[in-house]
């Protein structure tokens, strides 16, 4: 069992892979290495998270969450126990994220609260995501 901390994504997914195989293999048998193994695996993901979110600003975050995690407006809502339409709004720069909402939101996506709490333009970003969305080709 000789294990180093993750530094790249090939490291993670054979890290991965061997977590997978052990859990299949004999759980009890291998339940140090799995635990260390698991350890290492959310020690990277973690870090790459972290990194991850230090270049966006917090609904750019929640919008890249979502989409690496699948999961649409209306399930996150769910999960949440909040209104659809306020993931919406958050979402569309039309509301800002509120401490109670920077606290579920870290809790569900497992992350720390100031990746959603930094300071960021409603209108700015608001007005750059209507321009993104304007049709191609009309003049």
């Amino acid at each position: 069992m000789r294990y180093k901390i993750i530094k790249s994504l090939s490291q993670y997914n054979e890290y991965c892979d061997k977590h997978e195989a052990l859990i299949l293999k004999d759980e009890s048998k291998y339940s140090d290495e799995i635990e260390l193994l698991e350890l290492l695996i959310e020690d990277y993901d973690q870090r790459m998270m972290k990194e991850k979110s230090s270049d966006l600003n917090p609904v750019e975050l929640l919008r890249t969450l979502m989409r690496d995690s699948e999961i649409s407006q209306t399930e996150l809502s769910n999960s949440l126990n909040v209104s659809r339409q306020l993931i919406n709004d958050i979402l569309g720069y039309r509301r800002n994220i509120s401490k109670g909402m920077m606290i579920k939101l870290s809790n569900y996506f497992s992350m720390n609260q100031e990746a959603f709490s930094r300071k960021y333009s409603l209108e700015k970003n608001k007005a750059a995501l209507q321009s993104s969305k304007k049709p191609m080709g009309n003049k």
